[in-house]
């Protein structure tokens, strides 16, 4: 008896102790929060939830009214009456299912728009622009010309010319648009149905540049800075390639092979009016080079269980999702620590243009289209990562690495690709994106699930990895230590049901060059098989690419062809704003293409 009260009196004195250790802690923490109140986390935050970012309390907890707080849930709730009165059946209803509960439903404020919307509005079946961005990258097709026009002159005799290539383009506006040229009785399309159909040529050569009609042109010299232009053209070379956008009603009708297959009856049709063609072997062969010699497609065909064929998000390598993202086109192609050595606001600007692209694309692509949609059925999980992706989060926290480039990498050429010497940085950087959790209550709220802060610490130690050494492989490397061991040492878990898994796997199969294992960080993809099923990894893998491009300075990730047909301003989707795209279609501003409306009646 007199033993168990000795151990109650130690128990009890350990628990004061601790609770004072608490206290003390707290207390000592009040002291920097004056501090933390000047970054602009805080106002972000206080912005999104119109409360004290450090409050440890939620004072409107059983006050807000559940989904009644978002306009946008009592639209679809009375919306859903409506339909039910109209259909005689019962649709969308709020009254069954779980209740939604008593937390805020809090707005995203997207990063460098200033436009605030509600989550509803970043679900891709709400987001017209999400849609129009996923057609415009189907709808693509590169075709080199080279092989055809040699075809011309070998096979058939024709002479090829600046003036027949420009008839040729002509003539392929009308053929792309399902236009007639060699059989006048054939069925054609009403034009505003298919508007958004056309096709252009790239080339890197200025004498072939200057022989063509500027209308039909992707003109590298304007779309990209001078030190960009210049390592695209010298990459691309004198070689002329046709980009072919086939109409957005075709994907939305059939899928990403339709592309293909579109591009390659369009192109036929439009060589034979040009050139007056006629006999089987010299068309036969024009249509093999059209489906097959040289044709560059958006994505890779997948797996039966996977569905659809080429073209589709899961077949789309992590390089060229990055070539499609534009935003540091307008930038000099400089290293990044170079930069940041001589300049924080300048090397400003190459982080924010890494985070539009990776938050307004890759994530998008990865999170919202593919496991959201193509993967899970369109569950409506965008979420999950649209407030890390969007928000100006991200950007916030890059700073943090910037000022420590600039304060303590001075005179440093080039980061040495050494894992000890990587992992220092990325300890520092992941060590703030943590502790930042732990000091705004709101943070970890706004980021409410482990896929959110998934994704959010393993961007950020992709991109600082990639950005400081250049490699994309390092950046993965820094990803898969920073949420497998550094996050999980520090909270004990990362994601649900045990999302660090891949994380442990990707480390020691990182640098195998097995595709069903490793592969080149560029040529891997959302279908890859260590990641499938796992929110927030297309995002990281594509934060490695995009940012290493930027980390040494170069033009483009995987194809210098793929880069420039995205620069492409007749695009409906606009990649180099990819954000300010979603946001407009969040606030019903973005008007996309492939709508029938000229053929239904007045509605």
């Amino acid at each position: 008896m007199e033993k168990r009260k000795v151990l109650d009196e130690r128990a009890g004195q350990l628990e004061a102790r601790e609770r004072e250790y608490v206290r003390e802690l707290y207390a000592l923490s009040k002291k920097y929060l004056e501090v933390e109140k000047e970054r602009p986390l805080y106002s972000i935050m206080q912005k999104t939830f119109g409360a004290d970012p450090f409050a440890l309390q939620d004072s409107q907890m059983y006050k807000r009214g559940g989904y009644r707080q978002s306009k946008r849930k009592q639209e679809f709730a009375r919306l859903g009456r409506q339909v039910a009165v109209e259909r005689g059946l019962p649709a969308y209803n709020r009254a069954v299912g779980l209740p939604i509960g008593q937390r805020q439903l809090e707005p995203f404020l997207i990063s460098g728009t200033n436009i605030m919307v509600e989550q509803d509005d970043t679900h891709h079946l709400n987001n017209v622009a999400i849609q129009q961005m996923l057609d415009d990258i189907k709808r693509t097709v590169i075709v080199n010309l080279d092989i055809a026009h040699r075809m011309l002159t070998v096979r058939a005799g024709k002479e090829v010319t600046p003036e027949t290539i420009n008839l040729y383009l002509e003539t392929l506006q009308h053929t792309m648009c399902g236009g007639a040229v060699a059989q006048e009785h054939m069925s054609e399309i009403n034009p505003l149905l298919v508007k958004d159909a056309y096709a252009k040529v790239i080339t890197g050569s200025d004498e072939v540049k200057d022989a063509l009609d500027r209308r039909f042109l992707i003109d590298i010299d304007q779309l990209f800075h001078p030190t960009r232009a210049e390592k695209l053209k010298e990459a691309i070379g004198d070689a002329i390639w046709i980009v072919l956008r086939i109409p957005t009603l075709a994907v939305r009708m059939a899928d990403g092979d339709e592309a293909a297959r579109w591009a390659a009856m369009q192109n036929t049709m439009a060589f034979i009016a040009s050139y007056g063609l006629s006999g089987e072997h010299i068309i036969s062969d024009l249509a093999y080079s059209f489906k097959h010699a040289r044709v560059v497609r958006m994505g890779n065909k997948m797996w039966y269980q996977r569905m659809r064929g080429t073209n589709e998000p899961g077949g789309f390598p992590d390089g060229y999702i990055c070539d499609f993202m534009q935003a540091e086109r307008d930038l000099p192609a400089r290293r990044f620590l170079e930069v940041a050595q001589e300049d924080e606001e300048e090397a400003l600007k190459y982080s924010r243009a890494m985070h539009e692209g990776i938050g307004g694309i890759a994530a998008v692509i990865d999170n919202v289209l593919w496991l959201g949609f193509y993967m899970s059925g369109g569950i409506g999980f965008s979420n999950t990562v649209a407030s890390a992706a969007y928000s100006e989060v991200m950007n916030e926290i890059s700073m943090e690495l910037i000022e420590l480039s600039h304060r303590y990498m001075q005179g440093v050429r080039k980061v040495p690709l050494r894992w000890e010497t990587v992992r220092t940085m990325v300890n520092s950087i992941i060590q703030y994106t943590m502790e930042s959790y732990e000091k705004f209550p709101t943070l970890a709220e706004f980021h409410w699930g482990g896929a959110h802060r998934v994704s959010v610490i393993g961007s950020i130690a992709a991109s600082s990895a990639a950005m400081l050494t250049g490699s994309s492989t390092m950046g993965l490397m820094a990803a898969h230590y920073a949420i497998a061991f550094a996050m999980k040492e520090g909270w004990l878990r990362t994601g649900w049901a045990g999302q660090e898994i891949q994380d442990h796997l990707g480390l020691p199969y990182l640098c195998s060059m097995r595709p069903e294992e490793g592969n080149l960080v560029e040529l891997r993809g959302l279908n890859y098989p260590m990641q499938s099923f796992s929110a927030a990894h297309g995002a990281i893998r594509g934060a490695a690419v995009y940012a290493a491009m930027i980390g040494r300075g170069s033009s483009w990730c995987l194809s210098p062809v793929v880069k420039v047909a995205f620069a492409d301003p007749h695009l409906i989707f606009d990649f180099k704003h990819p954000k300010l795209c979603i946001a407009k279609a969040g606030i019903r501003q973005f008007m996309p293409a492939g709508e029938r409306d000229p053929v239904l009646p007045p509605h």
